[in-house]
């Protein structure tokens, strides 16, 4: 607020007077062109930081993953704790409480560590002559302004739907070079996004089931199969085992179709199951401590389940405040 406050006042003593969007692109644009400085001087081959400097593509592609899921983290934190007016109990392992502002800090520290990453890509590819951040930014700019034409041009959009048919056909023509229309979903995907995203390629294609009974049946195929195969069984041999987890295999294919049908991404889904079940278990931890005890060892499986369903009653418990609290923000 301060420098568009110096701008706005010299080019009004200037004789000059810029509107706020204007001061606002100006002061963007100083900001990224302070960042980009600050990464080539961390890329310096004399003055440079030296862990910097031996950075490449390859060296921080894992750097980038765990950024981007810090980034998803942090997301799922503030609509977490803005839908959560007594959100005192959330402290991201820090045991600081967090609250709606103290999670958007996070989120904006989360973002600003992906945005570090894109930075440090387009150093590494300016330096070798490829491309510079800003042919990053420009070509981005206007594959969005070609792929939106109901925006930018004079096509029509009514809803989403119509708006991802024309995304995929502009994308389609861009693309006419790929042989399969699997092309271009990256490999290195967890496997749940990888097979919802190869799902919707497929059914973009009219291959889909013509009504919701006969996926439902086909799950319950699959799991029939696979329990042909384990049922009553200590232990498998090296070719059964190898049956299992294709049967397994389509069981989690066919149920990432059942989420697609209805619109869920099962992977957001399923990372929230991990949430669910690992604060669940922390809430039956602290009911086994409460008990005077450290382990589970120490308690029979009768006693557990007992825990098990108690730490279950206060997660809801606790999921009901948060619903409620939704609605009343509705």
């Amino acid at each position: 607020m301060l420098l568009e406050t110096t701008i706005q006042t010299e080019f009004q003593d200037s004789g000059r007077k810029w509107s706020c969007e204007a001061v606002s692109v100006i002061i963007i644009k100083m900001a990224i062109d302070k960042f980009i400085e600050t990464i080539k001087a961390l890329r310096d081959p004399l003055s440079g930081c030296p862990w910097n400097r031996e950075q490449t593509h390859s060296s921080l592609k894992r750097y980038l993953l765990e950024e981007l899921y810090e980034c998803l983290e942090a997301i799922d934190l503030v609509e977490e704790i803005s839908n959560d007016k007594t959100a005192n109990d959330h402290s991201k392992g820090t045991g600081v409480p967090l609250d709606a502002s103290n999670s958007e800090l996070i989120l904006k520290e989360e973002l600003g560590d992906v945005l570090l990453q894109v930075v440090l890509h387009s150093q590494i590819a300016e330096e070798r002559g490829a491309f510079t951040f800003n042919d990053v930014v420009e070509y981005v700019n206007e594959k969005m302004i070609r792929r939106h034409p109901h925006v930018f041009k004079d096509a029509k959009a009514k809803n989403a739907n119509e708006v991802d048919t024309h995304w995929e056909k502009i994308k389609k023509a861009e693309k006419s070079h790929r042989k399969s229309i699997f092309e271009g979903i990256p490999k290195e995907l967890p496997a749940l996004a990888r097979a919802w995203l190869i799902s919707k390629k497929a059914v973009r294609e009219s291959f889909e089931w013509d009504e919701e009974s006969k996926l439902w049946e086909q799950l319950q195929s699959e799991i029939i199969e696979l329990q042909e195969i384990v049922l009553n069984k200590e232990s498998l041999n090296d070719t059964e085992r190898a049956e299992a987890e294709l049967e397994l295999s389509d069981i989690l294919f066919t149920a990432v179709n059942v989420a697609r049908w209805f619109k869920i991404d099962p992977e957001d889904a399923l990372r929230k199951t991990n949430n669910k079940f690992t604060e669940r278990f922390d809430l039956m931890m602290e009911i086994v401590k409460a008990h005077g005890a450290d382990s589970l060892k120490d308690f029979s499986p009768e006693e557990l389940e007992a825990f098990w369903k108690e730490a279950k009653h206060k997660q809801n418990e606790r999921w009901k405040t948060l619903l409620s609290n939704v609605q009343v923000q509705d």
